[in-house]
């Protein structure tokens, strides 16, 4: 019986309103882990993923061999909505965009060494190459770039980004000009000139790493497994395996 004055609803409304209280408090505890996850936990979660072979582009969808590239310009993009690679042979590197123990040739560690170093001095790195298919990306160009953004929680990254419209799909996003795509382009090799940046030069096609073609598609493979390259930007070996 509910005491006059009182609506007879509601100790139900306040059932329904603390349900929703919680619901909400949950929903922000999840973003909390999510985007305030601890260092170590990251990292071993990061190396988790590089147990699993990357994944190809073309092994998943075989029509995007006859899909026509369409520049969309420089665009920054969410790490997250990054699939895997479009360069081949796909079996060289893990989840975690870098090359298996295998295919880390000396060239490689030198190339991973300078990128960690720029991601320390929060140097400026030049944009990726990625093509973008069925609503996600897929990298030619920037594997270790992708690697540390991973490793350091890093939620967006700069990326040339290129669709690749099937011959009867639709196209996601207005293609750039010409025009502008060069100024871009130009805008950014006048700026990286003037910095240390941590990434071989496009024109330097030599080993795996970014700025080759293949992006590590044959290199020979390193005599030992290097040690201190397979930890992440910033991070000791005292975090664990």
């Amino acid at each position: 019986m509910a005491k006059s004055g009182q609506p007879a609803d509601e100790p139900a409304v306040a059932r329904v309103a603390g349900s929703i209280e919680d619901g909400v408090r949950a929903a922000a505890g999840a973003a909390a882990r999510l985007w305030h996850e601890r260092p170590g936990a990251r990292v071993r979660r990061v190396r988790r993923l590089g147990r699993n072979p990357l994944l190809y582009l073309y092994d998943l969808h075989p029509d995007a061999l006859h899909a026509n590239p369409r520049e969309l310009g420089v665009h920054t993009i969410p790490v997250a909505e990054i699939a895997g690679t479009a360069v081949g042979p796909a079996n060289q590197r893990g989840m975690d965009f870098l090359p298996l123990k295998p295919f880390r040739s000396a060239n490689w560690i030198e190339r991973w060494k300078r990128v960690r170093a720029s991601i320390e001095a929060l140097a400026v790195l030049p944009p990726i190459e990625v093509g973008r298919y069925a609503g996600r990306y897929w990298v030619f160009d920037g594997h270790n770039r992708v690697a540390a953004a991973l490793y350091v929680g890093q939620p967006e990254i700069d990326a040339d980004v290129k669709e690749l419209v099937p011959p009867t799909g639709a196209k996601s996003g207005p293609a750039a000009s010409l025009a502008a795509i060069l100024e871009e382009r130009a805008q950014l090799q006048s700026s990286l000139t003037r910095r240390s940046l941590g990434d071989e030069p496009p024109g330097d096609r030599g080993g795996a790493g970014d700025g080759d073609g293949a992006d590590g598609a044959g290199a020979e493979p390193a005599s030992q497994p290097p040690g201190p390259p397979d930890e992440p930007p910033g991070v000791g070996r005292s975090e664990g395996p």
